[in-house]
């Protein structure tokens, strides 16, 4: 009796365990995060109309490539974070904290340079924006966005899952809360994209106390600076692929596809960020928790199955709903003039379950310290460019075509990869065995 007991607590503690996991609450936490951005979007497309929220989509993209970007910074700091030693943890946090309050400054500093730019160079009509103030009024959050991410990196580097989700719903609440606020009271559009802007200070504030104040005498800053962006280049590479292999082909629509060909492409691309997002917070987890590990001498095997796990539960449950009900997905999100495009629905799901795919591996090798994995998917999205511009070009050329080209590439891109995790495999293997 004692002993069965005592294998149900140990069954109820591994459970407790993994439910309390910081992969499994951040990934939890990240996709209760991209709902709220879903209702979001589907909330101001049908308040707005076409026009006006296509304005708001232009502002949206703006926001997400600045932070995405930025997002280059935060992988460095959560690497640097995640793999320094506990005896320097104080001298580093303290060059983290001038660095953070350095980048801070020099965007406000920099800000009416930026503003003038705007204003001089009509911007915002060149752009077709309805609203040329809406720029100006997200400009005010830039100062924010570096700290934000550096903040974030930290938080993420001690696998500080408390503060990670804390901020990235405040960030979500105030966006959509204050938006629907906004509109409803009557300031528009302009009161929407506030908004927006001040869900980023919001994601920012709850964040303030991860680091210390800077304190005197100054720590210097320099190797570390150069350390960071040295190791924050591999990173932004991947987000830079990951924007040509998911949103390109929109691009390229508008040249080589008709008008209502390019809205299908538009309303399939909303599909592939909400797969590829649905994983990323993955991505954020994986990097420190293989990067801690290999620093404390232990096997990071339970943190990449789990990943490894909720990855696939994730692809598995897109691609059945796109097979099973695509028509239906496609008039719930963007409506039903977009139902034509149910059939090529679950190709472009499939493109980016294995870009999903191909970024997570790139990122483990990264935390191994092998940059082999992000050249292999920044060539691949470059040559996935390349050969759908070459479909694109032909007489006979459709969407179904350039889709079929996407799917094809990265899948060739993931054998590439499933290759290079095998050689590093059997290469730590056979050092172990040669020690």
């Amino acid at each position: 009796m004692t002993m069965v007991t005592d294998c149900k607590e140990t069954k109820i503690a591994s459970l407790i365990a993994l439910c309390a996991s910081p992969a499994l609450v951040i990934f939890v936490s990240s996709n209760f995060v991209n709902v709220g951005n879903l209702v979001f979007n589907m909330i101001f497309s049908r308040w707005m109309g076409p026009e006006l929220f296509g304005d708001l989509a232009v502002v949206l993209t703006i926001k997400l490539a600045l932070l995405g970007v930025l997002g280059a910074l935060s992988s460095a700091v959560s690497q640097q974070v995640a793999a320094q030693e506990a005896k320097d943890a104080d001298q580093s946090e303290q060059a983290l904290a001038r660095i953070n309050c350095i980048c801070f400054v020099a965007l406000w500093l920099t800000l009416p340079l930026i503003a003038v730019t705007l204003y001089v160079g009509s911007v915002g009509t060149r752009l077709d924006l309805g609203s040329p103030n809406l720029l100006f009024i997200l400009l005010g959050s830039v100062p924010f966005c570096a700290p934000l991410n550096i903040l974030r990196g930290v938080a993420l580097g001690r696998m500080d899952s408390a503060k990670i989700v804390l901020s990235a719903n405040v960030e979500m609440a105030v966006r959509l809360g204050f938006g629907i606020l906004a509109w409803q009271i009557g300031f528009g559009i302009e009161g929407v994209v506030t908004a927006i802007g001040v869900s980023i200070i919001a994601g920012w504030a709850v964040l303030i106390d991860v680091l210390p104040t800077p304190q005197t005498p100054k720590v210097e800053t320099r190797p570390l600076a150069a350390k960071l962006g040295l190791a924050a280049l591999p990173f932004a590479l991947l987000q830079i692929a990951q924007v040509a292999a998911l949103d390109g082909d929109i691009f390229l629509a508008t040249r080589y596809l008709s008008d209502t060909e390019t809205g299908y492409v538009a309303a399939l691309s909303l599909f592939q960020r909400i797969q590829f997002f649905a994983c990323f917070a993955l991505a954020s987890v994986l990097l420190p928790s293989v990067v801690i590990a290999i620093r404390e001498g232990r096997s990071y095997r339970s943190s990449v199955s789990m990943i490894a796990v909720l990855l696939a539960c994730v692809s598995y449950a897109l691609i059945s709903l796109c097979i099973l009900c695509p028509e239906f997905l496609l008039t719930v999100l963007v409506g039903p003039e977009y139902a034509a495009a149910s059939n090529l629905l679950v190709w472009a799901a499939a493109a980016a379950v294995f870009f999903t795919i191909n970024y997570l591996i790139a990122t483990f090798l990264m935390a191994q310290g092998r940059r082999i994995g992000v050249a292999t998917v920044v060539a691949g999205s470059a040559l996935q460019i390349g050969i759908m511009v070459a479909v694109a070009s032909t007489s006979t050329s459709d969407l179904a075509a350039m889709l079929s080209a996407k799917l094809f590439c990265q899948v060739g891109i993931a054998v590439v990869l499933v290759f290079q995790l095998w050689t590093t495999a059997h290469s730590n293997t056979f050092r172990k065995g040669t020690s």
